[in-house]
C-alpha cells in the first residue's frame, strides 16, 4: 500500500511525539519513585543521626535544676526522637541472653517484624547504622542508628526510625498521570498540525503538478506561484523557468518550421514553374537552356539548404564528429580564399588574406574551420558592397587564435544583432536561408570557441575565437 505525501507527514509528526513520550516515559519514571525514596531515605538518615547526637549527649550531660543527673526514660527518648524526626520510633536493645528485645516503640506503632528486627540486630552485632526501604509493596524508609541513650544499662541501643513514604507514591503517580496526559496532547497537537502542515504541502504540489501537466501540454502562458521562499517555492520558481524556456523554445521551433517551409518552398515553386515552360515545344534553345540553368541553381539552393539542414541537426543531437589535428590556420584562410577568387575576381572585386605576426598552429578540425570560414566569406560577399573588398585576418594573442572577417558594407541593424546567430533569422533581404551563421556560431562551441560579432555602418567584422 502506497501512503500519501499527506499521510506521511501526518505520521512523522506524530511519531516525533510518540518518541519524545516515549523516552520520558522509559527514561525518567521507572527511576523517579526509586531516586526520590532514596532521597528521603538519606534525609531520614541526616535527621537520624542528628537527633541520636543530642539524645547520646542529653543522657550523658543532662541535669536538672537542683544540679542532680537527668535519666530520659526509653519513652521520653522515643517521643523526643518521634517528635524531632516525625516518624515512628522504636528504642531497641540487646538482652543478656543475645535476643533483641524492644524496649519502647512511639504509640500506635506495631512491633517490628522479623525484618526489622534483623536489620536492628546487625546494628547492635556491629555498631553501624543502617537503613532500608520498602516493606512488601509499599514504600516505608526504616533507619537502624546505634545511640547510647540508657547509661544504666551496658553497651549501646539502636534507635529504629520509621518512615511511610506514600506522599513519594502519590507525587510518582501524579508525575506519570500527568506525563500520560501530556503526551496524548502532545500527540493530539502533532497530529492537528502534521495534518495542516501536510495539507498545505500536499495541496502545493497538486497545484505544481497541475501546472506541470499544462505546460507539458503546450499551454504556456500557465503561472506558478512563485512568492514562497522555501523548497517549494525554490521549486515553483525553477518549473515557471522551464515554463519560459519551453516557452521560447516552441516560438522558436515554430518559426523554424514556418521558415523552413517558406525556404523549401520558394525554390520548389520556381522549379515547378520552370518544369511547365520546358514543356512548351515552341522554344527556342537559348531560351531553354536559361530555363536549364535556372533549374540547376534551385536544385543547388535546394542541396545546400538539405545540407545546412542536416548539420544542423546534427550538432543539436550530439551526432557531429570531430577530427581535431595541428593545422596552420593561415594556410586554411588561404585554401578557403582560393575557392572564391574566381567569384570575386569576375565581381571585380577583392578577397585579401593578412597574417598578423608569426604563423599560427592551432589543434582543432580542419574541415570544420574551413566550414566557417567559407560561411564568414561568403556572408561578407552577399552583404558588403559591390566592389568592396573583404579581407581575413589571421593572429595569436592572450592564448587566443582568432580569424577575422571583414567587410565594407552597411552594417547589421542593431535590433537584428541579439538574433543574428539564430537559425532561419537572416537579414531579411533574401539573400539566404539564415542558417549559415547558426552553423558556425554552434561549430565554434564544439571546438571550445567563439564566435563574435562588431557592426557599424561601413564595416562589419566576424572574429572566430579558438583557444590556442
Amino acid at each position: 500500500m502506497r501512503w500519501s505525501l499527506r499521510v506521511r507527514l501526518t505520521l512523522a509528526f506524530v511519531g516525533v511525539a510518540l518518541v519524545a513520550v516515549a523516552a520520558v516515559a522509559l527514561q525518567v519514571l521507572p527511576t523517579l519513585e526509586s531516586s526520590m525514596a532514596q532521597q528521603r531515605v538519606r534525609s531520614l538518615v541526616s535527621d537520624s543521626e542528628r537527633v541520636a547526637r543530642e539524645v547520646a549527649v542529653g543522657a550523658r550531660d543532662g541535669r536538672n535544676r537542683s544540679g542532680g543527673r537527668v535519666t530520659l526514660s526509653p519513652r521520653e527518648i522515643v517521643e523526643t526522637v518521634a517528635a524531632q524526626t516525625g516518624g515512628s520510633v522504636s528504642l531497641l536493645a540487646r538482652a543478656q541472653d543475645g535476643r533483641t528485645d524492644v524496649l519502647q516503640t512511639t504509640k500506635g506503632t506495631a512491633k517490628p517484624d522479623d525484618a526489622v528486627m534483623r536489620l536492628a540486630g546487625r546494628t547492635l552485632a556491629d555498631g553501624e547504622p543502617r537503613f532500608s526501604s520498602g516493606d512488601r509493596g509499599r514504600l516505608i524508609a526504616r533507619v537502624a542508628i546505634p545511640v547510647d541513650a540508657l547509661p544504666a544499662r551496658p553497651g549501646f541501643e539502636v534507635l529504629l526510625i520509621s518512615e511511610k513514604l506514600d506522599d513519594v507514591h502519590a507525587t510518582v503517580t501524579l508525575v506519570r498521570r500527568r506525563v500520560l496526559f501530556g503526551g496524548l496532547l502532545a500527540i493530539l497537537v502533532a497530529l492537528a498540525a502534521g495534518s495542516l502542515v501536510a495539507l498545505n504541502v500536499s495541496a502545493r504540489l497538486r497545484r505544481l503538478e497541475k501546472g506541470s501537466r499544462e505546460v507539458a501540454a503546450g499551454r504556456f502562458t500557465t503561472s506558478f506561484d512563485t512568492s514562497s521562499r522555501d523548497e517549494l517555492g525554490h521549486l515553483a520558481r525553477s518549473l515557471d523557468t522551464m515554463r519560459q524556456q519551453l516557452a521560447e523554445l516552441d516560438g522558436s521551433r515554430k518559426r523554424f518550421i514556418a521558415t523552413a517551409s517558406h525556404e523549401l518552398r520558394t525554390p520548389l515553386s520556381s522549379l515547378s514553374g520552370f518544369v511547365e515552360l520546358l514543356r512548351d515545344e515552341e522554344l527556342d534553345e537559348q531560351t531553354r537552356r536559361s530555363f536549364l540553368d535556372q533549374l540547376a541553381l534551385q536544385i543547388r539552393r535546394l542541396v545546400g539548404l538539405a545540407d545546412d539542414l542536416l548539420d544542423l541537426s546534427r550538432m543539436e543531437s550530439g551526432g557531429l564528429e570531430l577530427r581535431p589535428e595541428t593545422v596552420d590556420l593561415h594556410e586554411l584562410a588561404e585554401t578557403v580564399a582560393a575557392e572564391f577568387r574566381p567569384i570575386v575576381e569576375r565581381a571585380g572585386r577583392a578577397l585579401r588574406v593578412r597574417l598578423v605576426g608569426t604563423p599560427v598552429l592551432q589543434h582543432c578540425d580542419p574541415a570544420r574551420v574551413e566550414q566557417i570560414i567559407r560561411i564568414l566569406v561568403d556572408n561578407a560577399l552577399k552583404h558588403s558592397d559591390p566592389g568592396a573588398a573583404v579581407e581575413i585576418r589571421v593572429a595569436r594573442s592572450g592564448g587566443v587564435s582568432r580569424i577575422a572577417v571583414s567587410d565594407r558594407g552597411p552594417g547589421v541593424a542593431p535590433e537584428d544583432l541579439p538574433h543574428l546567430f539564430e537559425p532561419f533569422h537572416g537579414t531579411g533581404d533574401g539573400s539566404g536561408a539564415g542558417l549559415g551563421l547558426a552553423i558556425a556560431r554552434e561549430l565554434s562551441h564544439r571546438m571550445r570557441g567563439e564566435l563574435h560579432v562588431e557592426s557599424r555602418p561601413g564595416r562589419t567584422t566576424f572574429t572566430l575565437e579558438l583557444p590556442a
